[in-house]
């Protein structure tokens, strides 16, 4: 990648690593939050489930992002 224009790039790679980030951060306040306020599943199998699949999607994407970081360097 030397030699172009790195700028849209890297503002892809932060966008990535940023969502990331949400996606792990939302897992963990589905699983962690013990009110719903009428907008989160009720607690149980499905809610638990789902924050574990974000937080694994999340953790998935961050390790992406990881990668492409090495290989731009």
């Amino acid at each position: 990648m030397r030699g172009r224009n790195q700028g849209p790039a890297m503002l892809t790679l932060f966008i990535a690593a940023f969502a990331s980030l949400a996606y792990m951060g939302g897992g963990i306040v589905l699983i962690a939050s013990s009110q719903s306020f009428g907008v989160f599943p009720e607690p149980g199998l499905f809610r638990y489930g789902m924050g574990i699949l974000l937080f694994v999607y999340g953790a998935y994407r961050a390790y992406r992002a990881y990668q492409r970081f090495q290989e731009d360097e």
